[in-house]
């Protein structure tokens, strides 16, 4: 194992790939800075953003990076024909294939710190020091590493099971945009208000508010549940939660996550271990 994550890393180090998702997610954290700082010199410090409420905005794309980093690397050993190498000298395939999670996973992880580097660097300054308290901080910290070792999880089981290269960085990445989309109409749905005020014409022409109604779209009961639970799941709907710093239950996002990973990583090396190599 140590030998393969010693390869592994040596090939992160003259990726191209891996070199620009760093650079990306550098400049993203000094654009939210920035854009956030423009804001309130625009509104004349009538709206302002801080440091805490930037830092973790990086749960918005991480999935995104590792669905375009992650098969992307793996996929070249199976173009390259490194994986069958690996097994020729000895390495087995559940190691292969935890080597390749545990690389995937650390590549997001600096990209990630990358984010939090510019945001914190720049963002000090310009936004002010932190005003969350830091048990949330710390929690939603551990939480988005979790979160992103989901992502990962699910990337590797994919990249790892699919042979060419281009067919996996196109599921992974169109898996991660349709996962991000189902999460905000979940997100939408969840936020829907249990009353809504209609609007009537009145005879002189004028506009004036009805009395408050059931809102036909407001989920209640087992519906619910249902919703919220795959909310909470899918990486994607926790991303939006990290974002935001809006935690429903903290705990339970990270069990979640946790289950993800274990699902997805047992079920891909089970897959790869009968995965015909030729």
């Amino acid at each position: 194992m140590i030998k393969l994550l010693s390869a592994n890393f040596l090939r992160l180090r003259k990726n191209n790939a891996f070199w620009g998702s760093m650079g990306v997610s550098l400049g993203m954290g000094l654009l939210m800075v920035v854009d956030s700082w423009r804001s309130a010199q625009e509104s004349g410090g009538a709206w302002a953003s801080t440091v805490d409420a930037e830092l973790f905005k990086y749960a918005a794309f991480i999935g995104i990076l590792a669905a375009e980093l992650i098969p992307l690397f793996l996929g070249t050993e199976y173009s390259d024909g490194a994986i069958r190498n690996k097994m020729v000298v000895g390495h087995s395939r559940l190691s292969i294939y935890f080597a390749n999670l545990i690389t995937g996973y650390t590549s997001c992880l600096l990209c990630s710190a990358a984010y939090m580097l510019g945001c914190v660097a720049l963002g000090v300054p310009l936004l002010g020091w932190f005003t969350q308290p830091p048990a949330l901080l710390l929690t939603a910290l551990a939480g988005s590493l979790l979160m992103t070792a989901a992502f990962c999880a699910i990337f590797t089981f994919v990249a790892m099971n699919c042979a060419k290269k281009s067919t996996s960085v196109v599921i992974c990445l169109l898996g991660a945009f349709a996962a991000f989309i189902g999460a905000i109409v979940i997100h939408s749905m969840l936020e829907a208000p249990e009353f809504i005020r209609g609007y009537e014409l009145s005879m002189g022409g004028q506009v004036v508010s009805a009395p408050l109604e059931p809102n036909p779209n407001y989920l209640t009961g087992a519906k619910r549940e249902v919703y919220q639970f795959l909310y909470d799941l899918l990486p994607s709907g926790q991303s939006v939660q990290y974002c935001s710093l809006q935690l429903t239950d903290p705990p339970r996002l990270m069990g979640l996550a946790l289950a993800v990973c274990a699902v997805f990583t047992a079920a891909g090396a089970a897959l790869f271990r009968r995965k015909d190599l030729k």
